[in-house]
């Protein structure tokens, strides 16, 4: 876990207009999310999680990339997609919103964001979606506007953020519900806030369309967050485990369902349109959904303990169960925490221990 090494940028791993800044920070580790750079360690995990949860940081989180689709059809298309029930969306608001294939397969889960009746941003996590987009736009002959964007996001999270934001964007950002955006004035554009981010500590996320001009509001709030002892910062392991924010990738894949992973409430199958994979969710759910997912707990005492693992098999008596994912060291818990995805049978009727290399621990139901 201690390994360092480079990664070489190019077409196909791109950087941000904040890497610089990124860079200057002393950023440690990248990882590479949707063909882009997205930092995951400045400092330490440890010391990032508690500046976090103290304090305010500034995220380059360029990395969830942003399909744009919009024209007469729209709305249809975007029913279409997704299983969440857009019939009443409204224009202000976001939505998290799961989308999966013909199977009922998991594809991402993105944020999208209603521009207008005709007009829709979705935030990826980390999958390409634009071609499948795309593909079902003409395939379906919905014949909308479809394209990826060059919309930078950045994110101010942390408890301090709300003081932060009021004194950048003024007193009206205070109103603002979560989940929903306005867009204001920024040195002679338009930038788009919503009260979002990939933190549970409070936060605002930022889309903005110049890089020049990103670099300078960029400039801006770390002065102005200096009373706040502000940091360069990215989404943190422990921070997001704790507070039980998945990752698609990690947690959840394309072979898992919304309902394996805890999503079902995102899923609408009584609504009157056909939407891709209804038929097999529906026909899933008159068998049962299976699976579902746990949070993990467990103490772990050994010499040289490693700060997180991923990808671990869990056993009963010798057969394995399902494998755990982003197990980190949980400074709220003192314990190990984590996720697995499993048959809700075998969690119901083994008592709540399993073994995790020889390790007892106990489960306990993501609701």
């Amino acid at each position: 876990m201690s390994n360092s090494f480079l990664i070489n940028t190019s077409n196909r791993i791109r950087s941000t207009p904040f890497t610089s800044r990124n860079e200057l920070a002393g950023v440690k580790k990248y990882t590479v999310y949707n063909n882009t750079l997205l930092p995951t360690i400045f400092k330490s995990l440890k010391e990032d999680y508690y500046h976090l949860i103290k304090n305010v940081q500034l995220w380059d989180v360029c990395a969830q990339r942003i399909i744009e689709v919009k024209g007469s059809k729209s709305l249809s298309l975007m029913q279409y997609l997704f299983c969440r029930d857009f019939s009443n969306i409204s224009s202000g608001k976001a939505y998290y919103a799961p989308i999966v294939n013909f199977e009922g397969g998991l594809l991402n889960d993105p944020v999208v964001f209603c521009i207008a009746d005709n007009h829709f941003l979705i935030s990826l996590s980390d999958s390409d979606l634009f071609n499948w987009v795309s593909a079902i736009n003409n395939s379906k002959e919905f014949y909308s506007e479809v394209k990826e964007t060059d919309i930078f996001t950045i994110a101010i999270q942390g408890p301090k953020s709300n003081e932060l934001a009021q004194k950048i964007f003024g007193k009206e950002i205070q109103n603002l519900k979560y989940f929903n955006f306005i867009k204001l004035p920024f040195n002679e554009e338009e930038i788009m806030i919503s009260k979002t981010g990939y933190s549970k500590q409070s936060g605002y996320e930022i889309l903005l369309i110049n890089p020049n001009k990103a670099i300078i509001l960029w400039d801006l709030i770390m002065e102005k967050g200096k009373e706040f002892k502000i940091r360069v910062g990215c989404p943190n392991m422990i921070e997001r485990v704790e507070n039980n924010l998945l990752s698609y990738g990690n947690e959840m894949t394309l072979k898992d369902t919304p309902y394996d992973c805890g999503l079902g409430n995102f899923c609408n199958l009584n609504s009157d349109y056909e939407f891709i994979g209804k038929s097999a969710l529906l026909q899933q759910k008159k068998v049962g959904f299976e699976k579902d997912i746990f949070k993990i707990q467990f103490d772990y005492k050994r010499e040289n303990k490693q700060i997180f693992f991923n990808n671990l098999p869990v056993y009963k008596e010798d057969v394995e169960i399902g494998r755990a994912t982003s197990i980190v060291w949980s400074p709220k818990h003192s314990k190990y925490v984590g996720f697995l995805i499993a048959s809700k049978n075998i969690v119901n009727n083994l008592n709540d221990y399993y073994i995790l290399d020889k390790i007892n621990f106990d489960l306990s139901h993501i609701t």
